[in-house]
């Protein structure tokens, strides 16, 4: 097992992850992961040059952004692009809105309506998908759940983004229909990530370069802030 401890190690490590890819992260709460993640892959699409999207749900970007203020940073997502569903709270540049709908088939049409209009003028950026689970949490039946998976399973292969779908387990594990086996199955690179003390570890589960099955992908959260 091979440990990646630098930053700029673990921006190679994404350098890696291609444009078209679906990333599944999945991490535990209650604790900051999520938070350090977000901040972490858009400190890696500055350095890049990548634009940064992000599919907020139910406001899940405000708790973010409200989090790392306690962290003394501020500002850091005034730039970033923001599809948002549901919620109220701005966080970002907001340039569409999908309302939440108890239909998924009428959810679906409109989020990928949004979606391709935000994509439209955009390449190589740097997508992150978050809250994902709150959405699951309404959902009560396998036509709707799949039709939801389904969608995700289309997005695979859109190679104007790398997409990273950042999910809680404990809340996906309590939750009626838990999506994580068939996120699993679509996404091209599976981590498991958690907080240990002041560092920030990502085990690979699955990746397409084989090599790196097993590996630990670790960092300070002093380098992230």
């Amino acid at each position: 097992m091979i440990a990646v401890g630098k930053l700029g190690e673990v921006f190679q490590f994404l350098d890696s992850i291609g444009f078209g890819e679906t990333v599944l992260v999945e991490y535990t709460s209650p604790n900051y992961t999520l938070d350090f993640m977000v901040l972490l892959l858009k400190r890696y699409a500055d350095d890049r040059g990548h634009p940064f999207v992000v599919d907020d749900h139910l406001d899940t970007l405000h708790v973010i952004n409200e989090h790392l203020r306690f962290f003394g940073v501020r500002g850091v997502f005034d730039d970033a692009v923001v599809l948002k569903t549901g919620g109220i709270i701005n966080v970002g540049k907001v340039v569409d809105r999908v309302k939440m709908e108890s239909e998924a088939s009428i959810y679906l049409r409109q989020y990928e309506e949004a979606s391709a209009r935000v994509f439209s003028n955009l390449s190589d950026s740097i997508n992150v998908v978050i809250g994902l689970e709150k959405l699951f949490a309404f959902v009560k039946d396998y036509r709707n759940f799949y039709e939801i998976i389904s969608s995700i399973d289309r997005f695979l292969g859109n190679r104007k983004r790398k997409a990273f779908y950042l999910l809680d387990r404990n809340i996906c594990e309590r939750i009626p229909l838990n999506p994580l086996p068939e996120l699993e199955k679509i996404a091209s690179t599976f981590l498991d990530v958690k907080l240990d003390g002041n560092r920030l570890i990502g085990r690979i589960c699955k990746s397409p370069d084989i090599r790196m099955m097993g590996w630990e992908i670790e960092v300070s959260v002093e380098d992230i802030l």
